[in-house]
């Protein structure tokens, strides 16, 4: 089976992190992929149909969807500059920073796309020559695509990816960067100093000292991607669990954790996925630390949470055990 191998050195392991936030971009080209293609079970399978009855519902939709799936193809290759390295607050800074990509590498990058039938081809070879209304309707197009497709569900496409983080933050607070590595699914493989990820075609990317951003998608279901041009900031994005959507996706549908642990202990569990200290879970379920810590001692007895010490700082993070309370109950 073809890989990608990224190769570690020390310093690599260093800078190597986890961005358990959502990447708008990249959610904005794995969900395009997906409708191109299917997967995800059925919260991916609810999430098409709602993106499908309002492109049926309005023009100006049906092209913006047209118009990102055209440029960003469920292929082995798709251009870099519509993922750009900048984070960015909302989808207006988004838009601004893909278009701002050179002439020369838009011109490079989409000159590598396998041309699709007219009429998108001649818009593709319009904005691979950089003119000014075809880059105009990218920009517009990523905007209205967003609006219509991601920002109804960003509450529940957040929630997912810190469900999914939840374990990775677990083993890198216990294990450091390499137990970050050996977390990341049955895709990838870590030899120290060479992670190995399952891939469409065989590469080698050497971080050279630059570290590696670990990115999780709530649309990625098929495997792990990292950008094709090894000279910019090295990324991996990986597909998150199953489970950690259908969790995300059932929240509010049904209050049985509550009633199984009681409604402070649930809030308390639930704020745990991410990691919280103890003055964060009382300002959450609106009680006073002292409770706080009353109710964390009984979840961690039960093997649902954890406490981290340092010095006069305790942070609660959620168990494997937690989040299958959590996925079971919450339906």
């Amino acid at each position: 089976m073809p890989q990608l191998r990224i190769h570690f050195t020390d310093a690599d392991l260093a800078r190597t992190r986890l961005k358990p936030e959502i990447d708008l971009l990249w959610e904005v080209v794995g969900s395009a992929q997906v409708l191109q293609h299917g997967g995800g079970g059925l919260p991916l399978k609810r999430w098409r149909r709602r993106v499908r009855e309002r492109a049926c519902a309005a023009g100006a939709v049906r092209l913006a969807v047209h118009t990102v799936t055209t440029v960003a193809p469920h292929a082995a290759y798709f251009p870099d500059f519509l993922t750009p390295a900048d984070d960015v607050r909302d989808i207006g800074e988004g838009a601004d920073a893909v278009v701002s990509a050179s002439p020369r590498r838009m011109r490079e990058e989409v000159g590598r796309l396998r041309p699709p039938r007219a009429p998108a081809a001649r818009w593709l070879d319009e904005l691979a020559r950089g003119k000014t209304a075809a880059v105009r309707h990218l920009h517009g197009a990523l905007r209205v695509y967003f609006e219509a497709a991601l920002e109804p569900d960003l509450p529940v496409i957040g929630d997912g990816l810190r469900i999914a983080c939840a374990g990775g933050i677990q083993r890198y607070l216990r294990d450091g960067p390499e137990g970050l590595l050996r977390w990341l699914g049955p895709a990838t493989s870590w030899r120290p100093p060479v992670l190995a990820v399952d891939y469409p075609v065989d590469r080698d990317l050497r971080l050279d000292g630059r570290g590696l951003v670990l990115v999780p998608s709530y649309f990625g279901v098929y495997h792990p991607v990292a950008l094709a041009d090894p000279r910019l900031r090295p990324v991996l994005v990986f597909p998150i669990e199953a489970r950690a959507r259908l969790l995300a996706g059932r929240r509010g549908a049904g209050d049985h954790v509550s009633a199984l642990l009681g409604p402070t202990r649930a809030t308390i569990l639930r704020s745990a996925v991410t990691g919280a200290t103890t003055t964060r879970l009382a300002r959450q379920a609106g009680v006073a630390p002292a409770t706080v810590s009353h109710h964390t001692g009984v979840l961690r007895d039960a093997g649902l949470i954890t406490t981290d010490r340092h010095e006069n700082l305790a942070t609660h993070l959620i168990t494997s055990l937690g989040l299958a309370v959590l996925t079971s109950g919450d339906g």
